[in-house]
């Protein structure tokens, strides 16, 4: 076995893997290797020319430095159990250190999976609050626009969050419409959300104000919803942390974090 970075000629094994190791729609997956690998880091373990394993670090800044969301992490059914994808982490990793990132940051499907990656380093350090509210009219204006969404990040993340740059958020956009989740976007707010009749629960949303989110659901026909967020954000203040998320620190001199933001994931 070895580890190598992904050539462009990998992409139908990985896309096949990818495929065969999620219950993923084979629109949503396609859309992220024609629109989202260029923006990764990919890295795969092969056997005699075929692909066994694959992991994709996403870049991102945490704290204004440079980090990564690992997601994707993926072996082959029939060679599970043998240590690949370990050794495949520990490549990857090593190159993203060597690459100058601080932190590496994931969200783990499962409790097993918070296990695996603990044995690796990694501590549960991400967190969200969650809180409902409902929906208000309000005469703001209507028009649309795009969001400065570093700014509407930054507003609603608090200091420890992962920073995603415009092209990550308009490929997320793009996937989660493959779900039927609905997207909201204005010059003052950002945010994904699954309705059900007149409740919604918004799982992502950076804005400039709640009442600004708040009148933009109304319109949308929420009348109650369901925000989930950053533990910095002051909306959300009082609402106890709840365990979203592992980070592993890559360098010697990366500071202590807690409570960390991922937001936007592909889990």
């Amino acid at each position: 076995m070895r580890c190598r970075a992904i050539r462009d000629a990998d992409v139908p094994q990985l896309t096949a893997l990818w495929l065969d190791s999620f219950p993923e729609k084979e629109e949503a997956a396609k859309l992220f290797f024609e629109r989202n690998l260029s923006n990764a880091h990919a890295y795969l373990a092969e056997e005699n020319d075929t692909v066994i394993a694959a992991v994709y670090l996403l870049d991102t800044t945490i704290c204004d430095r440079q980090a990564h969301y690992l997601c994707g992490a993926s072996t082959r059914r029939d060679c599970r159990g043998r240590g690949v994808m370990t050794a495949l982490l520990n490549f990857a990793l090593g190159d993203a250190a060597a690459r100058g990132d601080w932190w590496s940051v994931l969200l783990p499907a499962n409790e097993g999976l918070y296990r695996f990656y603990g044995r690796l380093g990694y501590q549960a350090l991400g967190a969200v609050c969650q809180k409902t509210f409902d929906t208000a009219p309000s005469t703001l204006p209507t028009g649309g626009g795009t969001p400065d969404r570093e700014m509407l990040q930054r507003s609603c993340g608090g200091d420890k969050f992962l920073l995603w740059n415009k092209s990550e958020i308009d490929f997320a956009a793009a996937y989660y419409s493959c779900y039927g989740v609905s997207i909201l976007q204005t010059e003052r707010a950002f945010a994904l959300w699954e309705q059900d009749g007149s409740y919604a629960d918004v799982f992502y949303a950076v804005y400039r104000d709640m009442e600004e989110l708040k009148s933009l659901l109304f319109r949308a026909g929420v009348r109650r919803f369901t925000l989930t967020g950053s533990a910095g954000n002051p909306d959300l203040a009082g609402r106890e942390p709840l365990r979203c998320g592992m980070v592993k620190p890559l360098c010697a001199d990366a500071p202590p974090l807690e409570n960390v933001w991922i937001g936007l994931t592909l889990n």
